[in-house]
C-alpha cells in the first residue's frame, strides 16, 4: 500500500469510527496531525472489536494480534496493517509510553468477555486506561512530558470517558453489554439485566444524574490540570470541549436506552475550533 493510501485510510478509520476525536485533531499542530490520527484509529481498531466477534476467544486472539502488530510496527517492522503501521510510526517519533499502549489494549478484554462492570473501581480503572490513555498519547504527541500529564489525562478520561459511555448505553445494551457499575444500580433498585432489557426507570435515571455530575466534576479538575500545560500539549484535550454540551443533551429527556443523546454538527465544530 502506497503512502498516500495508508494516510487515507488511517484518516477514514478515525473519522468514520471515532468522529469527535478526528475533528478535534484537525485543529491541532499541523505536524503532529497524523500521529494523532494514528491513535484515533488505533483506539477505533480496539474499540470495535467486541462488535465484530461472536466469541470471547476471538477476541482475545484479535487483541493479541494487535499486541505483536503494534510491537513490531513500533520497532520498525511493515505489517501490511495501514493503522499498525501509522501508529508503529508515531511510537518511534514521539516515544509513546509502551506500558500504556500495552494497558490501552489489555483493557479491551473487558469488553470482549465480563460485558457487565461490577463496581464504581473497576470502571475508573476502564476508564483510566481506554480513554485517560488517549489523552495521555496524545499529549505525548505533541511532546507533553509524562510527569506532567498523570492527573490531567486521569481526570480528561474520566469526563470523557464517562459522558461517552451514558451516551453509548443504547448501542451497548444491543450488544449484550453494560458499562454502568452493577452495584450502583442495585442500589439505586435496578439492575443490569433490566438495562440490558431497555426498561428505563428511576433508579436508572437517579444513577445517571449521579455520573453526569461525576463527570462535571472530573470536567472541573481535568481543565484546572491542563491549564498548567503548554499551549501546544493543551491541544491534545480538545475533544473534553464537546463534554458539557453532550452532558447538556443527556439531561433534556431523551430515553436513555433507546436515544444517543446528541449535539448539532456545526455547534460541535464551532466548539472545537473557537479560540481559548
Amino acid at each position: 500500500m502506497h503512502e498516500a493510501e495508508r494516510r487515507d485510510t488511517v484518516r477514514r478509520t478515525a473519522r468514520v469510527g471515532d468522529p469527535d476525536r478526528a475533528l478535534a485533531a484537525l485543529f491541532a499542530p499541523r505536524d503532529a496531525r497524523d500521529d494523532l490520527l494514528a491513535l484515533y484509529a488505533l483506539n477505533v481498531e480496539l474499540a470495535r472489536i467486541a462488535e465484530q466477534v461472536s466469541e470471547p476467544d476471538l477476541g482475545a486472539i484479535r487483541l493479541q494480534w494487535w499486541r505483536e502488530a503494534i510491537e513490531h510496527a513500533g520497532e520498525g517492522e511493515i505489517t501490511s496493517h495501514p493503522v499498525a503501521d501509522a501508529f508503529g510510526a508515531a511510537i518511534r517519533r514521539r516515544g509513546l509510553s509502551r506500558d500504556r499502549i500495552a494497558g490501552l489494549i489489555d483493557a479491551r478484554l473487558f469488553d470482549i468477555a465480563t460485558k457487565i462492570m461490577p463496581d464504581w473501581s473497576a470502571l475508573e480503572s476502564y476508564l483510566h486506561d481506554t480513554a485517560g490513555t488517549v489523552f495521555m498519547l496524545a499529549a505525548q504527541s505533541l511532546g507533553a512530558a509524562d510527569h506532567a500529564l498523570q492527573s490531567a489525562s486521569s481526570a480528561a478520561g474520566m469526563a470523557y470517558g464517562l459522558t461517552g459511555l451514558m451516551r453509548a448505553l443504547p448501542v451497548h445494551a444491543a450488544q449484550g453489554r453494560v458499562h454502568l457499575p452493577a452495584d450502583a444500580l442495585k442500589r439505586h433498585g435496578t439492575s443490569p439485566e433490566r438495562a440490558l432489557a431497555r426498561k428505563t426507570d428511576e433508579g436508572l435515571l437517579a444513577l445517571l444524574a449521579e455520573l453526569r455530575a461525576e463527570a462535571r466534576e472530573a470536567l472541573y479538575k481535568a481543565q484546572h490540570d491542563i491549564a498548567l500545560l503548554d499551549k501546544r500539549s493543551r491541544a491534545a484535550f480538545l475533544p473534553l470541549r464537546l463534554v458539557d454540551p453532550y452532558l447538556a443533551a443527556l439531561e433534556k429527556g431523551c430515553d436513555p436506552l433507546r436515544e444517543v443523546a446528541d449535539i448539532n454538527p456545526l455547534y460541535r465544530f464551532w466548539r472545537l475550533a473557537r479560540q481559548p
